[in-house]
């Protein structure tokens, strides 16, 4: 139970830094924290309001468009900033690992709670946004911490593994800034799934971001329940890389340890 507290102490302690530490230098500081993500949908609302309405079948709503892009992005960001940010993760605290026993299974959880929250505020500012156009938000808003939950999950256990993998091979994470520009535009986030051929688009259900970010998209833009079999499909991806991810740093963190 000691050793339970600690960790989430650790946890806690390292993601209230990393949100302090974000804007430290800054003179409005942790005001950017709201600004930022205000300025997001400001932006992305005046920009595109009009921009693909037809295909949407929206020439009522204006703004259809505009919160079927953010709804994505909000979601494929918080994916790609958990991936980038948890795969570097042991060599930037290398100092920490030195010094004190510090689990590596558990500590890069910072990570994830700190971009959770920022995902958390956006959304906050986005239901906002939403109320004053008039767009509905309907009970099916209960299943977005769940879909979150889940690609956040399976986001870690990918980080975990290019974050063991990193630690031999520094060319690891140029090499996810790269999967990371493909993964964004092969994902249905700025365009819609159905302009794609047939076989391209019953491809995309293999991806778990794809399943994320659709689930997302239903339940925003649609008003709709999330499939059932999207979820399950999410869940086990994250639970298999997960699996993975505890194996793979059980196996490698003697020489992790001993290479940082």
């Amino acid at each position: 139970m000691n050793d339970l507290r600690t960790r989430l102490v650790h946890i806690w302690l390292l993601s209230r830094q990393d949100l302090v530490d974000r804007h430290r230098e800054n003179a409005l500081g942790a005001a950017w924290l709201i600004l930022q993500p205000l300025a997001f949908i400001v932006l992305f609302s005046t920009v595109f309001a009009r921009f693909m309405r037809a295909r949407l079948g929206a020439d009522t709503d204006p703004y259809l468009y505009t919160v079927y892009l953010i709804a994505g992005m909000l979601m494929w960001n918080m994916f790609a900033n958990i991936l980038s940010r948890v795969t570097p993760v042991y060599g930037e605290k290398s100092h920490l690992i030195r010094k004190i026993a510090v689990d590596l299974w558990t500590m890069p959880l910072y990570v994830v709670v700190a971009e959770c929250a920022v995902y958390a505020i956006t959304m906050a500012f986005f239901a906002v946004f939403l109320l004053i156009v008039g767009h509905p938000i309907g009970v099916q808003w209960l299943m977005l911490p769940v879909i979150t939950l889940l690609l956040s999950a399976f986001a870690y256990g990918a980080g975990i593994v290019l974050a063991t993998l990193n630690v031999f091979l520094p060319d690891i994470r140029n090499v996810l800034g790269i999967l990371l520009q493909f993964g964004f535009w092969l994902t249905p986030v700025v365009y819609l799934a159905t302009i794609l051929p047939p076989w391209a688009a019953h491809g995309l259900h293999l991806s778990p971001i794809f399943l994320a970010v659709d689930a997302v998209h239903g339940v925003v833009v649609w008003n709709q329940w999330p499939p059932a079999r999207e979820l399950v499909a999410l869940c086990g991806a994250a639970a298999i890389m997960l699996i993975i991810a505890r194996w793979m740093l059980q196996r490698l963190e003697s020489e992790m340890r001993n290479a940082l």
